[in-house]
Protein backbone atom coordinates (compact mmCIF):
# COMPACT_ATOMS: atom_id res chain seq x y z
CA UNK A 1 0.00 0.00 0.00
CA UNK A 2 1.08 3.42 -1.01
CA UNK A 3 2.07 5.67 2.31
CA UNK A 4 0.74 9.06 2.61
CA UNK A 5 3.73 10.45 1.64
CA UNK A 6 4.40 9.19 -1.37
CA UNK A 7 0.99 9.58 -1.94
CA UNK A 8 1.14 13.43 -2.00
CA UNK A 9 4.47 13.49 -4.02
CA UNK A 10 2.98 11.69 -6.69
CA UNK A 11 -0.10 13.66 -6.89
CA UNK A 12 1.57 17.10 -6.33
CA UNK A 13 3.02 16.27 -9.54
CA UNK A 14 0.53 15.04 -11.74
CA UNK A 15 -1.84 18.01 -10.55
CA UNK A 16 -1.73 21.17 -12.95
CA UNK A 17 1.00 23.93 -11.62
CA UNK A 18 -1.61 26.00 -9.68
CA UNK A 19 -1.24 23.36 -7.05
CA UNK A 20 2.06 24.76 -5.96
CA UNK A 21 0.58 28.12 -5.51
CA UNK A 22 -0.45 26.86 -2.02
CA UNK A 23 1.07 23.64 0.36
CA UNK A 24 -0.48 20.92 -1.41
CA UNK A 25 -2.30 19.63 1.62
CA UNK A 26 -4.45 22.49 2.32
CA UNK A 27 -5.04 22.77 -1.54
CA UNK A 28 -9.31 22.66 -1.75
CA UNK A 29 -9.67 20.54 -4.45
CA UNK A 30 -13.88 20.65 -4.25
CA UNK A 31 -16.15 22.29 -2.31
CA UNK A 32 -20.10 23.33 -2.23
CA UNK A 33 -21.26 26.75 -3.49
CA UNK A 34 -22.04 27.30 0.03
CA UNK A 35 -18.39 27.14 1.67
CA UNK A 36 -20.16 24.63 3.91
CA UNK A 37 -17.57 21.64 3.18
CA UNK A 38 -14.92 21.02 1.05
CA UNK A 39 -12.67 18.29 0.31
CA UNK A 40 -8.95 19.14 0.12
CA UNK A 41 -5.73 17.06 -1.06
CA UNK A 42 -4.91 15.64 2.37
CA UNK A 43 -8.19 14.53 2.91
CA UNK A 44 -8.10 12.48 -0.74
CA UNK A 45 -5.26 11.13 0.32
CA UNK A 46 -6.69 9.85 3.18
CA UNK A 47 -9.79 8.69 1.34
CA UNK A 48 -7.38 6.81 -1.87
CA UNK A 49 -5.37 5.20 0.47
CA UNK A 50 -8.71 2.53 0.82
CA UNK A 51 -8.24 1.74 -2.66
CA UNK A 52 -6.26 -1.28 -3.67
CA UNK A 53 -2.53 0.10 -5.21
CA UNK A 54 -3.51 0.09 -8.93
CA UNK A 55 -6.77 2.32 -8.04
CA UNK A 56 -4.71 4.55 -6.34
CA UNK A 57 -2.18 4.77 -9.66
CA UNK A 58 -5.24 5.19 -11.90
CA UNK A 59 -6.86 7.62 -9.93
CA UNK A 60 -3.38 9.87 -9.56
CA UNK A 61 -2.94 10.09 -13.42
CA UNK A 62 -6.47 11.21 -14.59
CA UNK A 63 -7.48 14.63 -13.68
CA UNK A 64 -11.17 13.50 -14.25
CA UNK A 65 -10.83 10.77 -11.99
CA UNK A 66 -9.30 12.92 -9.41
CA UNK A 67 -12.52 15.35 -9.42
CA UNK A 68 -14.86 12.85 -9.51
CA UNK A 69 -13.30 11.49 -6.77
CA UNK A 70 -13.57 14.95 -4.64
CA UNK A 71 -17.20 15.03 -5.60
CA UNK A 72 -18.18 11.47 -4.28
CA UNK A 73 -16.21 12.00 -1.19
CA UNK A 74 -18.49 15.78 -0.37
CA UNK A 75 -21.79 14.06 -1.97
CA UNK A 76 -21.42 10.88 0.73
CA UNK A 77 -20.48 13.36 3.52
CA UNK A 78 -23.26 15.50 2.89
CA UNK A 79 -25.54 12.37 2.58
CA UNK A 80 -23.88 10.92 6.22
CA UNK A 81 -24.90 14.74 7.38
CA UNK A 82 -28.22 14.46 6.68
CA UNK A 83 -28.65 11.05 8.17
CA UNK A 84 -27.74 11.97 10.82
CA UNK A 85 -29.63 15.38 11.18
CA UNK A 86 -32.62 12.69 10.83
CA UNK A 87 -30.95 10.52 13.68
CA UNK A 88 -30.54 7.78 11.81
CA UNK A 89 -27.29 6.46 13.75
CA UNK A 90 -29.55 5.72 16.22
CA UNK A 91 -31.44 2.77 14.08
CA UNK A 92 -30.36 -0.44 15.95
CA UNK A 93 -29.10 -1.99 12.30
CA UNK A 94 -27.38 1.20 11.57
CA UNK A 95 -25.77 1.25 14.92
CA UNK A 96 -24.52 -2.41 14.09
CA UNK A 97 -23.09 -1.97 11.51
CA UNK A 98 -21.25 1.54 12.19
CA UNK A 99 -19.76 -0.52 15.20
CA UNK A 100 -19.05 -3.55 12.85
CA UNK A 101 -17.34 -0.90 10.58
CA UNK A 102 -15.17 1.04 13.30
CA UNK A 103 -14.29 -3.07 14.46
CA UNK A 104 -12.83 -3.71 11.29
CA UNK A 105 -11.22 -0.85 10.19
CA UNK A 106 -8.95 -0.97 13.57
CA UNK A 107 -8.77 -5.06 13.14
CA UNK A 108 -6.78 -4.39 10.17
CA UNK A 109 -4.99 -1.57 11.09
CA UNK A 110 -3.45 -3.67 14.05
CA UNK A 111 -2.92 -6.71 11.62
CA UNK A 112 -1.24 -4.48 9.25
CA UNK A 113 1.05 -3.16 11.86
CA UNK A 114 2.26 -6.81 13.05
CA UNK A 115 3.16 -7.52 9.69
CA UNK A 116 6.20 -5.07 10.95
CA UNK A 117 7.88 -2.92 8.21
CA UNK A 118 9.82 -3.26 4.83
CA UNK A 119 11.27 -7.31 4.80
CA UNK A 120 14.71 -7.95 4.93
CA UNK A 121 15.50 -7.75 1.11
CA UNK A 122 19.22 -10.07 1.51
CA UNK A 123 17.63 -12.75 3.84
CA UNK A 124 14.50 -13.01 1.65
CA UNK A 125 16.87 -13.31 -1.08
CA UNK A 126 18.69 -16.09 0.80
CA UNK A 127 15.67 -17.58 1.57
CA UNK A 128 14.70 -17.52 -2.06
CA UNK A 129 17.73 -19.41 -2.78
CA UNK A 130 17.47 -22.10 -0.19
CA UNK A 131 13.73 -22.97 -1.91
CA UNK A 132 14.99 -22.89 -5.38
CA UNK A 133 17.67 -25.30 -4.69
CA UNK A 134 15.39 -27.58 -2.28
CA UNK A 135 13.54 -28.41 -5.32
CA UNK A 136 14.58 -27.40 -8.31
CA UNK A 137 12.41 -29.94 -9.95
CA UNK A 138 9.51 -27.03 -9.53
CA UNK A 139 11.02 -24.74 -12.02
CA UNK A 140 10.94 -27.22 -14.79
CA UNK A 141 8.85 -26.18 -17.99
CA UNK A 142 7.65 -28.57 -20.25
CA UNK A 143 7.82 -28.49 -24.06
CA UNK A 144 5.90 -26.27 -25.69
CA UNK A 145 4.79 -25.16 -29.50
CA UNK A 146 2.83 -23.11 -31.42
CA UNK A 147 0.88 -24.14 -33.98
CA UNK A 148 -1.41 -22.36 -36.53
CA UNK A 149 -4.83 -24.62 -37.66
CA UNK A 150 -7.63 -23.92 -40.14
CA UNK A 151 -10.65 -25.84 -38.95
CA UNK A 152 -13.29 -27.11 -41.31
CA UNK A 153 -16.67 -27.75 -38.87
CA UNK A 154 -17.92 -31.21 -38.75
CA UNK A 155 -21.50 -29.66 -39.69
CA UNK A 156 -19.80 -28.54 -43.17
CA UNK A 157 -20.86 -30.42 -46.31
CA UNK A 158 -18.17 -32.70 -47.65
CA UNK A 159 -16.12 -31.54 -44.40
CA UNK A 160 -13.24 -33.83 -45.11
CA UNK A 161 -12.67 -33.18 -48.79
CA UNK A 162 -13.01 -29.27 -47.95
CA UNK A 163 -10.21 -29.65 -45.56
CA UNK A 164 -8.13 -31.66 -48.20
CA UNK A 165 -8.31 -29.21 -50.61
CA UNK A 166 -7.46 -26.77 -47.88
CA UNK A 167 -4.33 -28.21 -47.52
CA UNK A 168 -3.62 -29.02 -50.69
CA UNK A 169 -3.36 -24.93 -50.85
CA UNK A 170 -0.95 -24.79 -48.16
CA UNK A 171 1.35 -27.09 -49.94
CA UNK A 172 1.56 -25.27 -52.54
CA UNK A 173 5.51 -22.65 -52.91
CA UNK A 174 4.64 -19.50 -51.25
CA UNK A 175 1.21 -20.46 -49.46
CA UNK A 176 -0.07 -17.98 -46.77
CA UNK A 177 -1.38 -19.96 -44.49
CA UNK A 178 -2.43 -17.35 -41.91
CA UNK A 179 -4.33 -15.88 -44.75
CA UNK A 180 -6.22 -19.57 -45.81
CA UNK A 181 -6.76 -19.90 -42.14
CA UNK A 182 -8.54 -16.69 -41.55
CA UNK A 183 -10.51 -17.01 -45.12
CA UNK A 184 -11.92 -20.86 -44.14
CA UNK A 185 -11.26 -21.61 -41.01
CA UNK A 186 -14.33 -22.06 -38.62
CA UNK A 187 -12.80 -22.14 -35.51
CA UNK A 188 -14.22 -18.42 -33.76
CA UNK A 189 -11.18 -18.31 -31.46
CA UNK A 190 -8.46 -18.55 -33.26
CA UNK A 191 -9.46 -17.80 -37.26
CA UNK A 192 -9.37 -13.76 -36.72
CA UNK A 193 -5.83 -14.54 -35.81
CA UNK A 194 -4.59 -16.76 -39.07
CA UNK A 195 -5.04 -19.54 -37.09
CA UNK A 196 -2.88 -19.24 -34.46
CA UNK A 197 -3.33 -21.00 -31.10
CA UNK A 198 -0.06 -19.89 -29.43
CA UNK A 199 2.21 -21.51 -27.22
CA UNK A 200 0.56 -24.90 -25.33
CA UNK A 201 2.02 -28.06 -23.56
CA UNK A 202 0.52 -31.64 -23.66
CA UNK A 203 -2.99 -32.40 -22.12
CA UNK A 204 -4.55 -29.02 -23.39
CA UNK A 205 -5.91 -30.13 -26.85
CA UNK A 206 -7.76 -32.98 -28.09
CA UNK A 207 -5.91 -36.37 -27.91
CA UNK A 208 -5.72 -36.77 -32.05
CA UNK A 209 -4.76 -33.00 -32.53
CA UNK A 210 -2.22 -32.75 -30.14
CA UNK A 211 -0.52 -35.91 -31.37
CA UNK A 212 -0.27 -34.85 -34.80
CA UNK A 213 0.95 -31.38 -33.83
CA UNK A 214 3.83 -32.64 -31.53
CA UNK A 215 5.23 -35.28 -34.33
CA UNK A 216 5.38 -32.05 -36.51
CA UNK A 217 9.65 -31.92 -36.73
CA UNK A 218 10.01 -28.14 -37.72
CA UNK A 219 8.52 -24.45 -38.25
CA UNK A 220 7.01 -24.65 -41.59
CA UNK A 221 5.62 -28.22 -41.29
CA UNK A 222 1.92 -29.45 -42.18
CA UNK A 223 0.08 -32.27 -40.46
CA UNK A 224 -2.04 -34.58 -42.64
CA UNK A 225 -6.37 -33.95 -42.33
CA UNK A 226 -6.92 -34.70 -38.71
CA UNK A 227 -10.72 -35.48 -37.23
CA UNK A 228 -11.52 -34.51 -33.91
CA UNK A 229 -14.62 -34.00 -32.22
CA UNK A 230 -14.76 -30.60 -33.67
CA UNK A 231 -14.12 -31.78 -37.17
CA UNK A 232 -11.08 -31.52 -39.72
CA UNK A 233 -7.86 -29.77 -38.66
CA UNK A 234 -4.92 -28.87 -41.02
CA UNK A 235 -1.70 -28.26 -38.70
CA UNK A 236 0.85 -25.89 -39.33
CA UNK A 237 3.90 -25.98 -36.61
CA UNK A 238 4.98 -22.17 -35.79
CA UNK A 239 7.65 -22.89 -33.40
CA UNK A 240 8.59 -25.19 -30.35
CA UNK A 241 9.73 -24.99 -27.11
CA UNK A 242 11.61 -27.43 -25.83
CA UNK A 243 11.54 -28.29 -22.21
CA UNK A 244 14.07 -26.45 -19.58
CA UNK A 245 14.37 -25.15 -16.55
CA UNK A 246 13.50 -21.68 -15.16
CA UNK A 247 17.19 -20.57 -14.08
CA UNK A 248 16.92 -18.92 -10.13
CA UNK A 249 17.07 -15.14 -11.65
CA UNK A 250 13.66 -15.27 -13.94
CA UNK A 251 12.29 -16.63 -10.74
CA UNK A 252 13.54 -14.85 -8.36
CA UNK A 253 11.30 -12.30 -7.57
CA UNK A 254 8.20 -14.48 -7.84
CA UNK A 255 10.03 -16.05 -5.20
CA UNK A 256 10.96 -13.44 -2.82
CA UNK A 257 7.42 -11.63 -3.24
CA UNK A 258 5.47 -14.85 -1.93
CA UNK A 259 8.33 -15.41 1.25
CA UNK A 260 7.25 -11.84 2.05
CA UNK A 261 3.51 -12.42 1.79
CA UNK A 262 4.13 -15.64 3.43
CA UNK A 263 5.87 -13.91 6.68
CA UNK A 264 3.24 -11.06 6.81
CA UNK A 265 0.66 -13.19 6.67
CA UNK A 266 2.32 -15.89 9.62
CA UNK A 267 2.54 -12.55 11.58
CA UNK A 268 -0.87 -11.47 11.43
CA UNK A 269 -2.09 -15.14 12.28
CA UNK A 270 -0.28 -15.13 14.91
CA UNK A 271 -2.14 -11.67 16.38
CA UNK A 272 -5.37 -13.70 15.53
CA UNK A 273 -4.39 -16.91 16.84
CA UNK A 274 -3.69 -15.65 20.25
CA UNK A 275 -6.51 -13.65 20.81
CA UNK A 276 -9.08 -16.66 19.22
CA UNK A 277 -7.12 -19.03 22.23
CA UNK A 278 -8.78 -16.65 25.22
CA UNK A 279 -12.34 -17.43 23.30
CA UNK A 280 -15.15 -19.17 24.85
CA UNK A 281 -17.71 -20.66 23.40
CA UNK A 282 -20.96 -21.64 25.34
CA UNK A 283 -23.01 -24.78 23.43
CA UNK A 284 -25.68 -24.48 25.37
CA UNK A 285 -26.55 -20.72 24.30
CA UNK A 286 -25.23 -21.28 20.63
CA UNK A 287 -27.77 -24.70 20.84
CA UNK A 288 -30.49 -22.32 22.35
CA UNK A 289 -30.28 -19.41 19.55
CA UNK A 290 -30.10 -22.27 16.85
CA UNK A 291 -33.18 -23.90 18.01
CA UNK A 292 -35.03 -20.92 17.93
CA UNK A 293 -33.39 -19.78 14.80
CA UNK A 294 -35.31 -23.44 13.22
CA UNK A 295 -38.47 -22.68 15.07
CA UNK A 296 -39.48 -19.63 13.18
CA UNK A 297 -37.99 -20.83 9.51
CA UNK A 298 -40.65 -22.31 7.69
CA UNK A 299 -40.87 -26.19 7.21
Amino acid sequence: MFSSARLIITLIVLLPAAVHAQPAGDRVLASYASGAASVNVDRLLAEALQLPPQAQSQLLVSRPEIGRFAQSILVRGELARQAEAQGLQDDPKVAAALRAARERVLAEALLAKAEGGPPDAAALERLARNQYDAAPQKFDTPEQIRVRHILVGAKTCDAEGKARDLLAQARQPGADFAALAKANSDDPGSASRGGDLGFFTRGKMAPAFESAAFALKQPGDLSDVIRTEFGFHVIRLEERRPAARQPFESVKGSLVKGLAETQGRSRRQQVVDKITAEVRLDPDAIEALAAAGEAKTPH
